[in-house]
């Protein structure tokens, strides 16, 4: 039996989120890698799977749990699934050097797609904009925060953020600090658990809040950084009179050409005045 590598997507919350064909993988495989043995053996035991070697992949003993498992399971042809405590594996997590380890001895991988955090908080955020960018954890350090934060600020996307409860507030002091207090945010806590709740609102009035409920910082944190619209630059008086005199020796199309290179504007919005000028 040749050895496959599932990697294997599980409940962020509700177990009744588990796909059939998750469970079918893991009643398959005889292998069974994952973050914290605890969580996993409480899945396991949920949906009836017993009998399974488990080894526990974290970031102090990655690559050689991760060499141990590749090992045995290509001498014995046995199939591994790769499952995290909550959620798609490999998404600020470890796992990637057991899919590299695997793919360099040509072992098949599977993704076995299902619940993700990120996704689902995205879908419930009401965000019109099909583009994201994910982050993952913030770093810890000062100069790095600030750098991470300058950097989305510029980009002008929905930037999706994981959190842990402890930090929660100097994540939202931060976005107050380094981009803006009125800057906009989407916070999902505890999705699909009994507790599940969603916040949207400005980081300073979210920082005030989860002050004032300090019993609201518990769980699993995702937070959507919704960038605030970039203000079109107006055209100006300057750039009107060059347009005017412009236009009596050059045909509209260049004088704008020329306007909106020298003040670095909006060709198209110059265009637009120039023909409004033409028909005064």
């Amino acid at each position: 039996m040749s050895t496959t590598l599932y990697i294997v997507a599980t409940p962020i919350g509700n177990l009744k989120d588990i796909t059939l064909r998750a469970i079918e993988t893991l009643k398959f495989c005889q292998i069974i890698a994952c973050e914290d043995t605890r969580v996993t053996k409480k899945l396991l035991n949920h949906f009836g799977i017993q009998n399974k070697k488990i080894y526990s992949i974290h970031q102090h003993n990655e690559k050689a749990t991760a060499l141990k498992i590749i090992e045995e399971a290509a001498s014995e042809g046995e199939s591994i699934a790769y499952v995290t405590d909550a959620g798609t594996p490999c998404i600020s997590d470890p796992g990637m050097f057991l899919v590299n380890q695997a793919r360099s001895l040509n072992i098949k991988i599977e993704p076995i797609p299902g619940p993700s955090a990120i996704t689902s908080a995205f879908s419930v955020s009401g965000i019109d904009d099909g583009r994201f960018i994910f982050i993952g954890f913030l770093p810890t350090k000062l100069n790095a925060i600030e750098e991470t934060l300058h950097l989305i600020n510029q980009q002008q996307k929905p930037t999706i953020f994981y959190e842990s409860p402890k930090r929660v507030l100097s994540f939202l002091e931060n976005i107050v600090n380094f981009i803006s207090p009125s800057t906009k945010l989407f916070i999902a806590r505890e999705m699909t658990k009994l507790f599940e709740s969603f916040y949207s609102d400005s980081a300073e009035d979210l920082l005030s809040y989860f002050k004032d409920s300090p019993q609201e910082l518990k769980g699993e944190f995702v937070i959507i950084v919704i960038p605030n619209k970039i203000k079109e630059k107006s055209i100006s008086n300057e750039e009107i009179a060059l347009l005017k005199v412009l236009m009596k020796e050059l045909p509209l199309k260049k004088a704008a050409a020329i306007v909106s290179e020298f003040y670095n504007g909006n060709k198209k919005k110059i265009y637009n005045i120039g023909i409004e000028l033409k028909n005064e």
